[in-house]
């Protein structure tokens, strides 16, 4: 850990949960479509609308390829100047001069669970007893109703500003963002140092 430049990838565990509940179901839409247009020539009801098989097969079979690649494109890594949170939809750069704290919470506690769908639910369920990483932080680094867009609902803190971040070991990962942003303000500081010999 001393002389990485990089921390690790800790991969956000509700993406990959989202994406295994996507897999099969997109894979059987992509199958079924397939064998549907394949036989609907057969069928003079299916001929006429054979193309729509084919759009529903696309779609299913990117969605199936998406839930591959969703697995490795969601994490959150330290990097020497900020800490990066990835998703398939949009990369987060946060500076370690915005973060005010790094803290464990149960992230139920960060859910509106009266509120919460059944499907919402069923998502995130395996993981309400879990700690996870609160990053608190003095502002977001662009408009809240941006991020929003490109962010899950459950990634912003309830009653702060920050994000929660659901990964496997949050104890690691709270430790990379502190010696990072420890790394961080050693350089900073070594910069604002007055050389020797050098009028202040």
């Amino acid at each position: 850990m001393a002389n990485k430049t990089k921390g690790n990838k800790f991969p956000l565990l509700i993406y990959r949960r989202w994406a295994r509940m996507l897999r099969l179901p997109s894979l059987l839409i992509a199958v079924t479509s397939g064998v549907a247009w394949w036989f609907a020539p057969a069928q003079a009801e299916l001929a006429e609308n054979d193309w729509a098989f084919i759009v529903i097969g696309l779609i299913g079979a990117l969605i199936f390829c998406y839930s591959l690649l969703a697995r490795q494109a969601a994490y959150v890594q330290c990097l020497p100047s900020y800490v990066r949170i990835r998703t398939p939809f949009m990369s987060v750069a946060l500076s370690y001069q915005r973060i005010l704290q790094v803290r464990p919470i149960e992230f139920h506690t960060q859910l509106p669970m009266s509120d919460m769908k059944r499907t919402q639910r069923r998502l995130l369920k395996p993981f309400l007893g879990r700690t996870v990483v609160l990053l608190e932080l003095r502002r977001f680094p662009v408009s809240e109703r941006r991020l929003r867009l490109g962010l899950p609902w459950h990634m912003f803190a309830r009653e702060v500003t920050g994000f929660v971040l659901v990964v496997g070991d949050w104890m690691a990962l709270s430790q990379q963002i502190g010696v990072f942003s420890d790394r961080w303000m050693m350089r900073r500081q070594a910069r604002q140092r007055p050389q020797f010999g050098q009028l202040r």
